[in-house]
């Protein structure tokens, strides 16, 4: 067998030089090379067959199939006599390794998955067969809501899938999140109690002399962690001679080592100022009367008792927030502490790159003008918005489109002409959306 090589090059015409695809529409096509246009045409063409192949249900419903058929195995019992040792589940379990060419743990988890999902989940079986939500997309509903008893799982499914599968897993998982806490916030409350008793910290071996030091933290005390690394880090790397050559990567790596150990000797003592942590709770909530969730920012949902207890510390400063209709953000208050006005507001209102799809945390992101400053935008919260450094280079660089009709709504244009619609996130139920308008045409309307 020849070796296969590392890249390919495409060719985007035919043997007399046209086009494999229509050349998609574009208000800014006026200097661009016909070949750009000609292998933009190409790149819409397969993205067009791509979305009519991840579109088809019958992957999914094959899933779903096979689901039933596991769940089926999974309580089967043998008739009296067959199984005097007991041994029939490990039997099974071996049945289905052999079968799906898996291991008998992974059989036996597919088992158990099964079963879970048909006896106490069966909208989103149903989904799933339908081809609405994918197999990883069930499989997080699952296990969000598998300390819930079926009445209160089957309540959250249906709660869930009501707004479908979401823009990506991440946000469908903290959708499922949410939905346990709203329908279960007492026994939320328990869980989150007890898991807090579970934190630990960790070693585990690797090769080359390395290893993995892990810890389980409460959600709030590991972003503030992980952000007091990032201001140092940030620190650092802006005051480093030309000798220090270490990635970012490296240099997070070194500050964690250095503030546990002691050996922190870089910008400002280890017990500066620590990082701004940022929890949103409704007003019902902080009272006390409702337990509607908190949101922690950059993480999701956390249960009304966790939200009002971190709300509650000494340390802890009050800001008003007001968000319209839709829950998004319209004018965050001042705290006391000294920093960007602008970027906490962006930062809150825009949670995630603005980019379509994107999952990078905003205070991770640069802050870009919608509008560029040298074309005479104006640096207001209206104009800006987060973009991760490969997205803002996207941005400025290629032919992507962008437009915000009004604050944290972001209207993209791709070069192959497909529209996408960011929206701010929604403090009402906890929600960032994406809408995808489809490919332009001649006579759709500019944005």
């Amino acid at each position: 067998m020849a070796p296969r090589t590392p890249s390919t090059v495409i060719n985007v015409t035919g043997p007399t030089g046209s086009s494999a695809g229509a050349v998609p529409h574009g208000g800014e096509g006026e200097g661009v090379p016909v070949a750009h246009r000609v292998f933009e045409g190409w790149l819409s063409e397969r993205l067009d067959r791509l979305r009519v192949a991840v579109a088809v249900a019958g992957v999914a419903a094959a899933q779903a199939a096979a689901i039933r058929v596991q769940a089926e195995l999974a309580a089967a019992r043998p008739p009296e006599g067959y199984d005097e040792l007991d041994l029939f589940d490990a039997v099974v379990a071996g049945e289905v390794a052999g079968v799906m060419r898996i291991s008998t743990g992974s059989a036996e988890w597919h088992l158990h998955f099964a079963d879970q999902v048909v006896r106490r989940l069966p909208a989103g079986l149903d989904a799933l067969a339908d081809g609405v939500l994918d197999l990883p997309r069930l499989t997080s509903l699952e296990r969000a809501t598998s300390p819930l008893e079926a009445g209160l799982a089957g309540r959250v499914a249906d709660l869930v899938l009501g707004k479908g599968p979401r823009v990506h897993r991440r946000a469908f998982t903290a959708a499922c999140r949410r939905g346990v806490i709203k329908i279960d916030p007492d026994g939320a409350a328990r869980r989150s109690d007890e898991r807090c008793r579970e934190r630990r910290v960790w070693v585990e071996p690797e090769d080359d002399g390395m290893a993995v030091l892990g810890a389980l933290l409460p959600a709030d005390g590991a972003l503030a962690c992980q952000k007091r690394i990032e201001q140092i880090t940030d620190a650092t790397i802006a005051d480093r001679s030309e000798e220090d050559s270490r990635s970012r990567d490296e240099v997070r790596a070194d500050t964690l080592m250095d503030l546990i150990l002691g050996r922190y000797g870089q910008p400002g003592p280890a017990g500066a100022a620590g990082a701004d942590v940022q929890v949103i709770v409704p007003v019902g909530t902080l009272l006390g009367v409702d337990a509607e969730p908190g949101e922690l920012v950059g993480y999701g949902p956390i249960p009304a008792t966790v939200a009002r207890e971190i709300a509650s510390r000494p340390t802890s400063t009050w800001r008003r927030m007001l968000t319209d209709e839709r829950g998004s953000l319209v004018e965050l208050g001042e705290r006391r502490y000294p920093s960007p006005a602008q970027r906490r507001h962006v930062q809150v209102r825009n949670p995630c790159c603005v980019f379509p799809h994107c999952t990078r945390r905003a205070w991770r992101c640069d802050l870009d003008h919608t509008k560029p400053y040298a074309g005479g935008g104006e640096t207001l919260v209206a104009n800006l918005g987060p973009l991760c450094r490969r997205h803002h280079r996207v941005r400025h660089h290629g032919r992507w489109r962008v437009v915000q009709p009004r604050p944290g709504v972001f209207r993209w244009t791709s070069p192959t002409g497909r529209r996408y619609e960011v929206r701010p996130h929604s403090y009402l139920d906890g929600e960032s959306t994406t809408i995808d308008h489809g490919t332009t045409t001649e006579n759709d309307q500019p944005w």
